[in-house]
């Protein structure tokens, strides 16, 4: 049983990982949308999980209107929330990576050093999503 569960999205987190990995279940409506990623950053204020794996396969597409909801709406919460920055590790079906990459009204990733308090990746397979993670948190481990 997740920390978040119902039809569209399940959350959960494992402390001894400090990862929180959320499933989404289907595509969804914008309130979906925004009530589901208020519960990943309600629960990784709760547990100070700053890793987040994010599964986003089983939506039939990517909407610009989303992902201009997450830029200007969503991820300034991030910092405040959790006073360090987030890693977030987007698995995504490849189709949904093409789309995304193809539609010009998404804007393409930062790159880290712009010293934004996320850092956000795209990938197609779990495992590299994991390592990418892991990699953030070993960086961070050697840096205290």
């Amino acid at each position: 049983m997740g920390l978040f569960d119902s039809n569209y999205l399940t959350v959960s987190s494992t402390s001894e990982q400090n990862l929180l990995t959320a499933r989404w279940l289907r595509s969804v409506m914008p309130f979906e949308l925004h009530r589901g990623y208020q519960a990943m950053l309600d629960i990784a204020a709760e547990r100070q999980c700053r890793y987040w794996l994010v599964d986003i396969r089983r939506r039939s597409s990517i909407d610009s209107l989303d992902v201009h909801w997450m830029l200007e709406e969503f991820y300034p919460q991030l910092y405040p929330r959790l006073g360090r920055t987030t890693f977030i590790a987007f698995l995504m079906a490849p189709n949904q990576l093409a789309g995304v990459l193809a539609d010009s009204s998404i804007p393409p990733l930062a790159p880290p050093e712009e010293g934004r308090p996320y850092i956000l990746q795209r990938f197609t397979e779990e495992k590299p999503a994991l390592e990418w993670l892991q990699h953030y948190q070993q960086l961070e481990s050697v840096a205290r």
